[in-house]
Order: C-alpha cells, then structure tokens, then sequence
C-alpha cells in the first residue's frame, strides 16, 4: 500500500474465509489522500486499485442511558452519564475526541463518561439536559437526563475465559458441545456486586473487533449472561458462541451509567495445520481404476501431518483438484501411509491430467499424472496353483477361476474382471491340443473358456501333454499370450500310495425334523498319491467302494456322497445328539482297506465363526478393515449392504457351510431354512468422537454427524451362541 508513492506500513494481514478478500490494517491512522493498493501473486502483472479517504473525524455521538446516576441519594451534588463516539468507520474514538457541553462550567467530560455538578436543591427524580457537540464537524447528541439513585452498573470487569473442563479454546472448539465463557465481575455504583444476570446485562453495552472468529451471548451491542456456580460462588458468565476460527477478538464492556469499560482479548489459537506439500508419481495409475498418489504434508513447525481429518478439512487441510476440478475428501490412509484418492470415475480414459494440491498456507505443489490405458487381458501365465493337472481317464472342465491372467502392466487379474472384458469384447480362451495323434494322452473335448462356459479335456492314454492357452479377441488368436501347460494321465499303476480325507461331522436333517439340503452333503475324497507327492482324485464308482456296518450308510456312500437323507436310519443313544458309525474305503486296485469314522448329529445349523469380507458371495475375500464415507449413520447395514463392491457378512456353521448374511439386517438363514436372529453390535471408538445410540444391541447406530474423516473405531459383532468378530473402521 503506497500513499504519494511512500510505502506506507502495515501491521496485519486477514485473509476471508473464501480467500477473495483481506483486511489491511495499518500501523498508523489512515490519513486523507489516495491510497493505492497493489496485489501480486495472482496474476503475471499486479492487480492495482486506488481509494481516497479524508482524515479521521466524528461521525457520531451517543448518550449512553436516558438516566443519570447521583453521588448520594440524600444530598446529591453529581451525577454521571457514559457517552460514546465514533468516527466514520465505525470505530470507537471516545477517549482521544474533545467535545462541547450546553454548560462547560457545570459539566466535564472524560473517557466516556460526562460528570454534571448539580444545584443545592437538587433531587432524585429532577430532570437535567445534556447535549455533546462535536465543533468541527457539527455532530451533537442531547437528552433530558432523569436522576437516579437506583443501583445501577458501575463497575465491570473480566477476569478471564471458563471451561468446566479446563480446556483451551482453539479452532478446533467445538461451542455446541463444550461451554466456554468469560467470567465478568460486576458492581453498582455502591460497590455492591450484581449477580442477577438481567440487571447486570442491562447496565451494560459490549463491542466486539472481530467477532467472525468467536461470537458472545446476545445480539449486537446487548448483553446476555449466564449464571454460573464456580466453587460454591455465584459468577456471571458472557458464553462465547461460534463457529470458531483462528484469530482474535477483542471484547470490551462498557458501563452505561459510569462509561467504565473492561476488556478482554479472546485469542482462539491454531491447531495443526498443512503448510508444506509434495505430490509424487504412483507406480501406475490406469484408466477405470481408483488411483492412489503418494503425497507428503508437514506443518508450519515442519512436522509431517497424516491424520486424513486434518488433511481433509476446508480450512486446515489441503485442497486437491484434478484438471481444476475439486476433488472432496481426497485423502485416505493405506497400510500406514497416506495417498490422495482419484476415483476411477474421474478417469474415464487415459491421458494426461493435471493434479494440483494448495496447502492452508496457499504453498502449491502439482503433479501431471500420464494416466495409461485401461487394463485389458495380456498374458496366460497359467493354472492355478490349487488345479491339479494330474487326471484320470476322466473329463476335467477348466474355467477363468482356474487361470493365471496379466493385463498388459504385469499385473495378474481378478477372475470377475477377466470375465467381464470377455463378456464385453466378443473374447474367448482358447484351449489347444499339440498333438492331437491317437496316441496322446489329452483329448480337448471343448476348446473354448467363456466368461461363463468352460473348456473340457479328457485324459485318453497314461502320459504327458502340453495343452496351449491363447487369448482370443473376438475375431484372432494372440500369440504372446499363449502359456503352455503340462497334464499328466495315469490311469493309477504308479500311485504310491493311497490316502482319504477325514470325512468330519454329517448333519442329519431327518433327525433334526428340518428338510433335507444338498449344502450339508459330504463327499468322501479319496487320492492316489504319485511318486512326486502330486494327488489324484479316486472316482467311487471305479476306483473304491465304501462298505460299513450300517446298511443304510453303506448305501449312502456308495456314490462316494453322504446325503443323509431321510432314507438313513441311525440310531441315537438317550440324549445323544450324536452317532459315530464307521465306514471303510476298499481301493479297488490293491485291496488296501482305510477306516474312518463318520460322525452324525441332528443339532440344527448354529453359527460358528462370522467374517466380514468385500463381495457378495461366500467366496469373497474376509476383511480386517472397513472404508465407509460420513453421508449416512453406520449400523449393521453398512456392513451387509448386498452389493459385490461392498461388504457383507458370511457365516459358518459347524459343518463348515457357509452362508450370506441377509442384506441390511444381518439375519442368518441356513440352507436347512434354519434362521439365527441379526447380531448385536458393539461400537468401541478409536479415534474421534462418535454418536453413538443403542450401544451393544442389534440397532446400534453411529450417527452420521460425527463420523469424520480420519474418524476411526471398531466393531464388534456378536451372534447367538457366541460367534464374533470384530473389523476396524476407518471414515474416508
């Protein structure tokens, strides 16, 4: 700011909330003349303005009550008024501004405050005017004055800021929830102190300098008190209001019968806040996917910040904006480290975009993110790990779940995003026979893998094979994504030995008196173990058979199947819910018997173990931690949500069934139409403060007000009978 081409200096800088705007505030009065006020930093040239100001005068003059305190109620010889000044901008200049009186001789003026001498004769109840002139501007105010002697506000004080708590105040107050108040001391004109918060209030008048960064009980220069009890004593509170915000306000009181002032400056301090900023390179950032960018935020004190509330918020925070558009809460916590978050649907196709990243203190870090092509199927790398390619004289089908694919970034696929490009393209895997002689020992009896149909091979003839699989797109086969793999056919002359998995414990649903459901079924499986420890599975109606002193189980076993059907006769011991009945595996090839115990029980599907996993089916992965946003209250229905994006509870029973959770409920229903009730749910905070309601019961509930970003708890869930388990949950 520069007046006749002198700088002139300035004390203080304040910056609007929106950015768009500051207050200067100088070390002098402004005096008249031009000002002109020069902006750099926005623009390549200074942005320039100029304003003409005349030199301070008074605008307006006040006096304060319509009544005039006495010295002595029996004899009064004084009586005292306040009055108050101001000049054109609304400052208060009462103290340094000389005024005229209607009777210099009888009425003196200082610091707010007109003393008037009165008569012999004078009386409470007597009228006196009083008019205040300002000479060099002509502004005057005037009232008749009635004298007083009523106690009245004399005297005030403020003693300091309360908390029953004893927090301290800053921007992170918050006023809705934690009572701060300045404690004011009040006394009459007697020396008597008033408690009673209407008669203090209406004795006095207050002015705020700021009060945008924290506000005081009553409307405009009103007063509004509390009473408050402080170690048995009775006090005058002045609660302080928000919202609140880093800086000061200077409060002063004024007495409007003595004009005696008490002030106070309320210092709301700053809490952690983001100075320093640097984006980095992800490894890859692909079209149609969520992208996270590793990024660096320390304070003004140098100090790394990585609690995402702090990084998240309006004002404290960093603001993110991608191509120049906002990014909302961009900032979430990844195995310890924090990342800024591009939603996949902000990267609809590839390219170049520009990300931008300005701290609290407007310090700019930027980042042209190179953003690649949308993964695609590259390369078989081959068969699962759990695939055996070990078979029988028998047919195999071969699926997408059962292969290794990369897109094109080395990165091995999801068999659902395998899938769904096959869905989308027109594409196919397709399964190739090398020699395709009489002699060889796999004959491809279905070629194509869909995303919904398998390839199908049958081992013919005692060897090895190599089988190709090629990418597909619709129209050409892709070379360089061929993989070749190795089968193996025996026909079981060379096993080494033989083994049976236990078979565990069979539900009887006859004797639970519930319908039969194919889910409880147990298999007997049944391996022939090669020389290199790879296992085949035995076909039951070639390779074993299954006998047992029970007719009915042996029957039921002979399809290598435990149905337990209603057929199946057992018999129970008194308040047994259990039978053991032994069966044992004949391998047909050698004679080799092997023994195992079948348990029976008719006790109804209960559950035994709970996990939250992300998918929609019971295959889905279980997860220890849980993402949520701060839009909608946190319940069980946040975590059983029916969606194969989201999450969802899956039980097991104590066959080892698994069963989805019903959707926003939680209610378990067995394949045996055996239901467990929705589990109690149990909120225990981390980090923040939560609103919780109906802690611990089927419909506890956070309510969405205080989930924050960075907000962090866990949840516990609980089943009849016992089964729990408990995720973390972190507020995005």
């Amino acid at each position: 700011m520069k007046k006749a081409g002198i700088t002139a200096n300035i004390s203080k800088v304040t910056f609007a909330d929106d950015k768009k705007s500051a207050i200067l505030e100088l070390s002098t009065k402004l005096t008249k003349g031009e000002y002109t006020v020069n902006v750099t930093g926005l623009a390549d040239q200074a942005l320039s303005n100029s304003v003409t100001v005349d030199d301070e005068h008074v605008a307006k003059i006040e006096i304060l009550s319509d009544t005039a305190v006495v010295d002595n109620n029996a004899q009064p010889t004084k009586a005292t008024v306040a009055y108050k000044v101001e000049n054109q901008y609304g400052e208060d200049i009462t103290k340094t501004t000389s005024l005229q009186t209607n009777d210099n001789s009888k009425i003196s003026l200082a610091n707010g405050v007109a003393t008037i001498t009165l008569g012999t004769n004078a009386k409470v109840g007597d009228k006196v005017p009083l008019t205040l002139i300002d000479v060099d501007t002509a502004t005057s105010a005037s009232k008749v004055l009635t004298l007083s002697s009523a106690a009245t506000v004399s005297d005030v004080a403020i003693s300091g800021i309360y908390n029953k708590d004893g927090k301290t105040l800053n921007e992170d107050s918050d006023l809705s929830k934690d009572d701060f108040y300045l404690l004011v001391d009040v006394k009459d004109q007697y020396g008597n102190t008033i408690t009673d918060p209407t008669k203090a209030a209406e004795g006095l008048i207050k002015s705020q300098s700021n009060p945008t960064v924290v506000g005081t009980a009553g409307t405009g220069n009103n007063v509004s008190f509390t009473s408050l009890k402080i170690n048995g004593e009775t006090k005058l509170g002045l609660k302080l209001t928000g919202p609140v915000k880093a800086g000061d306000n200077k409060v002063t009181l004024i007495s409007t019968t003595s004009g005696k002032t008490a002030t106070y400056d309320i210092s709301v301090s700053e809490t952690t806040r983001t100075d320093a900023v640097t984006l980095s390179q992800p490894s890859l950032a692909v079209a149609k996917e969520d992208v996270l960018v590793p990024v660096s935020v320390f304070d003004k004190q140098g100090k790394a910040v990585t609690d995402t509330k702090i990084l998240n918020d309006s004002t404290k925070g960093v603001a993110i904006s991608l191509n120049g558009s906002p990014l909302p809460k961009p900032f979430v916590t990844q195995d310890n480290a924090v990342y800024v978050k591009i939603p996949k649907d902000k990267l609809e196709t590839d390219g170049i975009y520009s990300l931008v990243a300005q701290s609290s203190t407007f310090k700019v870090s930027t980042l042209t993110l190179n953003v690649k092509k949308a993964a695609v199927p590259t390369v078989i790398r081959g068969v699962n790990s759990d695939f055996s390619t070990t078979l029988l004289k028998t047919t195999k089908n071969i699926s997408v779940d059962d292969l290794v694919v990369e897109d094109q970034y080395g990165r091995v696929m999801s068999a659902d995003d395998v899938k769904a490009y096959l869905n989308s393209n027109g594409a196919k895997i397709v399964v190739k026979d090398t020699d395709s002689t009489s002699s060889s020992a796999i004959e491809v009896t279905s070629s194509d893998i869909t995303a919904n149909t398998p390839a199908a091979i049958k081992g013919v003839n005692k060897g090895n094979e190599k089988l190709q699989f090629v990418l597909n797109d619709g129209k050409n086969d892709i070379p360089s994504s061929t993989a070749d793999v190795t089968f193996r056919v025996t026909d079981g002359t060379e096993y080494a030995s033989y083994t049976v998995e236990d078979i565990g414990t069979v539900y009887h649903e006859a004797g639970a008196e519930a319908p039969d459901a194919a889910a409880y079924d147990k298999e007997i499986k049944v391996y022939g173990v090669l020389p290199d420890g790879s296992k085949v599975q035995l076909d039951p109606t070639k390779d074993f058979t299954v006998t047992s002193s029970n007719v009915d189980v042996e029957k039921d076993a002979a399809d290598g199947i435990i149905d337990a059907a209603d057929t199946l006769n057992l018999t129970y011991a008194k308040d047994a819910n259990e039978v053991v009945v032994p069966v044992t595996i004949t391998i047909n090839a050698n004679g080799q018997e092997i023994k195992k115990d079948v348990t029976f029980s008719k006790v109804a599907p209960k559950v035994q173990s709970v996990a939250v996993v992300k998918g929609n089916t019971t295959k889905s992965s279980p997860v220890s931690t849980v993402s949520i946003d701060n839009k909608i209250d946190f319940s069980v229905a946040s975590l059983t949500t029916g969606l194969d994006s989201s999450y969802n509870i899956v039980v097991t029973d104590q066959y080892g069934v698994k069963t989805l959770a019903t959707t926003t409920t939680g209610v378990v229903t067995f394949p045996d139409n055996t239901s467990v009730g929705q589990p109690n749910v149990t909120i225990i905070p981390v980090k923040g403060t939560l609103d919780i309601t109906n802690n611990g019961t089927k419909s506890a509930t956070v309510k969405s007000g205080s989930l924050t970003s960075g907000t962090e708890f866990d949840v516990k869930l609980t089943y009849a009978g016992g089964a729990t388990t408990t995720v973390h949950v972190v507020v995005q």
